[in-house]
């Protein structure tokens, strides 16, 4: 038998398209449940899992109804995953809760959260957006998608040392961006056909969500600024996507945010569900590196 060079080329060849196939089929995957997080937002449904504390309830002579979004800020690779982001099916459970107050009652949304599903965010931002009289309380983080629910409502109460986060879109551990940028730097020559078909998809994709986010933003937040400038600075993929904005910066960006501290009830809440969940799983329900105060 004559070995022919030729037949083993092009056998290399197919198996290169159909595994360029199969990578592009992934991202495309990817691409409809696209977060503004990080990868891997399979997020549980955490007011289900923690049952009636604190859940809906009005605080404490304030007559506002209390809606919880708290996640277990542990490894993403963990077994426990699905307890750590915003998920779609969580925010139905918000909407509903959201939807079964009246109008003239005012929501407290308290956001523990590193982030979630974008479409999940929307959702619920579009629902508060909707409603006067809304507050967000951020005990020690929103990053992500829970910055576009607090920008969503009216005013944003962060504890001492709370942060919010930028709200760039991620396509797998990359942000947007980046893909856009690397065609404009790059000769598309030497850019392999899915990094160039991400490219377009992540170039589309970036301007529908600069205009949603404008969209959500509440007018509280606008100042004398204009509309989009805070959504296209958070959003513009400058900032890392981990980057901690705390309340004086997120003030002169044009956050609408109150002088005061987070009451020490929103601390307690968030204490409590974060036992919970780390009794549930047996994870660290704080977090690495973060000290709850007794």
């Amino acid at each position: 038998m004559i070995f022919d060079p030729k037949l083993l080329i092009a056998g290399l060849c197919l198996f290169a398209i159909t595994f360029a196939l199969a990578l592009i089929q992934k991202q495309l995957r990817q691409r409809r449940t696209k977060t503004v997080l990080a990868p891997r937002p399979q997020a549980f449904a955490g007011a289900r899992l923690l049952g009636d504390v604190d859940a809906g309830r009005s605080r404490s002579g304030s007559g506002a109804k209390t809606i919880a979004i708290i996640h277990n800020f542990d490894n993403p690779d963990s077994d426990h995953n699905h307890r750590n982001y915003l998920s779609v099916h969580e925010a139905f459970e918000v909407l509903a809760q959201i939807r079964s107050v009246d109008k003239n009652t005012p929501i407290d949304i308290v956001l523990h959260t590193p982030g979630g599903s974008a479409f999940a965010c929307e959702l619920i931002a579009s629902a508060l957006k909707e409603r006067p009289n809304t507050t967000a309380y951020v005990p020690y983080c929103a990053m992500s998608a829970g910055t576009v629910i607090a920008l969503a409502t009216e005013k944003v109460v962060m504890g001492r040392h709370a942060c919010l986060g930028p709200i760039d879109l991620q396509f797998d551990i990359f942000p947007a961006e980046s893909f856009i940028r690397l065609l404009k730097e790059k000769p598309i020559k030497d850019v392999s056909d899915l990094y160039v078909l991400l490219g377009y998809l992540a170039e589309k994709d970036l301007k529908s969500a600069k205009q949603r986010a404008c969209e959500l933003l509440n007018r509280k937040h606008f100042g004398n600024d204009d509309a989009c400038q805070l959504t296209n600075f958070l959003i513009s993929g400058d900032l890392p996507h981990s980057e901690q904005i705390d309340r004086d910066h997120a003030a002169e960006l044009g956050v609408n945010v109150a002088e005061e501290d987070c009451p020490d009830e929103i601390y307690r809440m968030v204490e409590a569900r974060l036992e919970l969940l780390k009794s549930a799983d047996g994870s660290g329900g704080a977090g690495p590196d973060m000290k709850l105060p007794r």
